[in-house]
Formats: structure tokens, sequence, C-alpha cells
């Protein structure tokens, strides 16, 4: 582990900075936040959802934001839609239903067709 800062680590494998790790924290702060504004509600969720979202992407299997667009655009469209119908039901549904399985087709697709460079690479 490589506790970088602005430099982008080319070496296969897990990666994680000191970057990474204050936005961790601040999505856990906001999360806390919000959480103790709307205590019955699941928002305080999305920004650890996130976070958790774009850290395996970046870091764990390194996709590539070539790839990330595959799931941040249909995020973006279910969150706009669920904020349009105040249903965030719909939102969480969407996410398990759709985003989930596309995000296992991301990591899927470019551990299979490379170049693949994040953890378990083996080079």
């Amino acid at each position: 582990m490589n506790w970088l800062t602005f430099e982008i680590k080319h070496s296969p494998g897990f990666r994680f900075n000191v970057i990474d790790f204050i936005f961790i924290v601040a999505s856990g702060i906001l999360s806390f936040l919000i959480y103790n504004e709307t205590p019955n509600l699941s928002l305080y969720l999305i920004p650890l959802y996130l976070v958790f979202s774009f850290f395996l992407f970046c870091n764990v299997f390194r996709i590539g934001n070539k790839l990330e667009v595959f799931w941040y655009i249909p995020f973006t469209l279910i969150a706009i839609v669920s904020i349009y119908n105040f249903n965030l039901n719909l939102f969480w549904f969407g996410i398990m239903i759709i985003l989930e399985p596309i995000k296992l087709i991301l990591i899927l697709y470019k551990i299979k067709n490379g170049p693949y460079y994040g953890i378990f690479s083996g080079e």
C-alpha cells in the first residue's frame, strides 16, 4: 500500500492514499450529519454508497474512467427519477436491481478484457 498524495500509481494492485482516506472520512462525516437530520430516512447511506462504489472502481479493481460512465449515467438517471417522484424506495430499488449488476458486469469485463491492473492482477 502506497500513501501517495497527488501522484498516479501505475503499478498494478490495490492502491490507497491520503486523499482517499480524507475522502472516505469526509463521506462518513457527511453521512453522520445527514443521519442526524433525517434518522428515519436512508438518505445518509447515499454518500457512503457513492464513495464505496468509486473506491471499488478506482482503487480496488481500477476499471478506468471510460467504463465508469456506464455506471454513473444510470446512477444519475435513477437519482433524478427518484427525486422527481419523492420516492427513496425507488432509488434503492434501482440501485440494487440496475446499478449493482452493472457494477459487477463492468468489473468482470475489465478483468476479462483488460488491461487489468487492479487487485489480484498478478503483475
